[in-house]
C-alpha cells in the first residue's frame, strides 16, 4: 500500500466516525519520523508492512477510545521539538508556545543575557527545554531551573531534557518550597481550570491529561495567587518579570491579585484573539 492509499483509507475510517481528518496525515508523519517536507516529498512511496499495520491499529485505537495523537505516538511535537509525553505530564500546547515566544521576544528586544530563569510547574519541561535551546541559538547564556510537584513528570521532563541535549536544573518543589535563590525570570504555565468546569472538559482531555497539571483550587487561580504572593522573594530585582499562561476568562482576576500585591501587569491575547498571557513586574 502505497502513503496516499493509506492516508485516504485513514481518512475515510475517521470521517465515517465524525473524527478530525487532519489527524491521519500527522499520526503517519510521526511514526515515520519525517518532517512536513520529507512527508510530502515521498507521498506515492510504498509503505511497509508493519507501519501499515501499527497504523491502522492506532487509528483504530483513536476511533474507539479517542486517545489524543500525543498518546497514540508518545510525543508531541513543541517549537518543532520532539517531547515525550505519558499520562503523568500535560501534552504541550499551542498557546504555551506563544508563551514561549514572547519570553524571547522580551529577551532579544532587551539584549538581556546571563539570566536566571525559573519555570514553575514544569510538566514535561516543555517550556524550560525550549527557551534553553532557542537562547544557546541566539548566544544568550541562560542558567535554568524547573520543579514540579511529580516526580512522574519530573522523570519525564529529565528525559526530554536528556534527548534535546539541554541542560536544566530539575527541582522537586510545590511552588516555591524547594527553591533557595533568585530569578531574573519566572515562568509558569500551572494548572488554571477550575474544578467547576470539569464537566466541560473534553474526555480526550479528561481521560488521558493528569487531573493534577489541569485543575486548580479557587476557580482556578490558586497557583496564580500563591505565585504572585511570594514571588518577590525570588526575584533578582525591580526590572524582575513573570510570565504566565493564563485561562482565557482570568485577565481581571489575576490582574485584581496583581495590583494587591504591587505588580504591574500587561494582559496579551493569544493568536484567536483571547486572553492568554499575562507579564507582571514589580511596580
Amino acid at each position: 500500500m502505497r502513503r496516499e492509499q493509506a492516508l485516504n483509507k485513514a481518512c475515510s475510517l475517521l470521517r465515517e466516525q465524525a473524527k478530525e481528518e487532519s489527524l491521519a496525515k500527522f499520526l503517519l508523519m510521526y511514526l515515520l519520523d519525517e518532517t512536513t517536507i520529507e512527508f510530502n516529498s515521498k507521498f506515492f512511496e510504498k509503505l511497509d508492512e508493519e507501519i501499515i499495520d501499527t497504523y491502522f491499529k492506532l487509528i483504530s485505537t483513536h476511533i474507539n477510545e479517542d486517545t489524543p495523537l500525543s498518546h497514540l505516538v508518545g510525543f508531541e511535537i513543541f517549537y518543532d521539538r520532539k517531547f515525550s509525553v505519558t499520562k503523568d505530564v500535560l501534552s504541550p500546547r499551542m498557546e504555551t508556545e506563544e508563551l514561549v515566544y514572547e519570553v524571547i521576544k522580551y529577551i532579544k528586544n532587551n539584549k538581556l543575557n546571563n539570566l536566571k530563569i525559573l519555570d514553575l510547574c514544569t510538566g514535561s519541561g516543555a517550556i524550560a527545554i525550549t527557551l534553553k535551546k532557542e537562547l544557546e541559538q541566539l548566544n544568550v547564556n541562560t542558567e535554568i531551573v524547573a520543579s514540579d510537584i511529580s516526580f512522574e513528570a519530573l522523570n519525564i521532563a529529565k528525559k526530554n531534557a536528556e534527548n534535546n541535549l539541554a541542560n536544566i536544573n530539575f527541582i522537586k518543589s510545590d511552588i516555591f518550597d524547594n527553591i533557595n535563590c533568585k530569578f531574573d525570570l519566572i515562568i509558569s504555565n500551572p494548572p488554571y481550570i477550575s474544578k467547576d468546569e470539569k464537566n466541560d472538559i473534553q474526555k480526550n482531555v479528561l481521560n488521558y491529561d493528569p487531573h493534577i497539571a489541569l485543575f486548580a483550587e479557587e476557580n482556578g487561580l490558586y497557583f496564580y495567587r500563591n505565585i504572585i504572593e511570594n514571588a518577590k522573594k525570588y526575584l533578582q530585582n525591580d526590572n524582575s518579570l513573570i510570565f504566565f499562561e493564563i485561562g482565557y476568562k482570568q485577565g481581571n482576576d489575576i490582574k485584581k491579585i496583581s495590583i494587591k500585591n504591587n505588580f504591574n501587569i500587561e494582559i496579551k491575547k493569544d493568536i484567536n484573539g483571547k486572553d492568554r498571557i499575562a507579564i507582571l513586574k514589580i511596580n
